[in-house]
This record gives structure tokens, C-alpha cells and sequence, in this order.
């Protein structure tokens, strides 16, 4: 379990964090990736969910939604 979120997934979701607050959850590692799901309220209607794939040795993160996202999601 991660403790703590990389800054660089916090500055490419900034939008969201800002309209719904700051939750993630660490998913697990994917295709050599740290990958994170953003956890939108519970009476929240969002459509996709939006998964951050971190990279630590470049320190970069890409954002994922849409059916890619989904299927991140169920691997885990």
C-alpha cells in the first residue's frame, strides 16, 4: 500500500482535486507503473474513472480514463 501520492500524479489531476478533493487510491503496479484511481465522492456522477500511471524514474504521470481506464481498473 502506498502512503503517500507523487506530485507529479497530484499537479496532472489538479482539476479534479480541486472540484472533488483530494483521494486517491494506489492500485498496485501496472506495465512497470505505480498505477492510482482517483476516488470521486460516493454521490458523485462522473462517467469514466480517471487512473494515474506514474513513472519514478522519469517522475512523470499520465492521466487514463475511458474504457482503457476500465480495464486498468480490473486487473486489480
Amino acid at each position: 500500500m502506498k502512503e503517500s501520492i507523487p506530485q507529479a500524479v497530484i499537479e496532472i489531476a489538479k482539476d479534479l482535486i480541486k472540484l472533488y478533493g483530494d483521494s486517491f487510491k494506489w492500485l498496485g503496479r501496472y506495465k512497470g507503473h505505480d498505477a492510482y484511481l482517483f476516488q470521486f465522492p460516493e454521490n458523485s456522477f462522473t462517467g469514466f474513472p480517471f487512473v494515474y500511471l506514474y513513472d519514478a524514474e522519469k517522475n512523470i504521470a499520465v492521466e487514463i480514463t475511458g474504457f482503457e481506464a476500465l480495464d486498468i481498473i480490473s486487473l486489480f
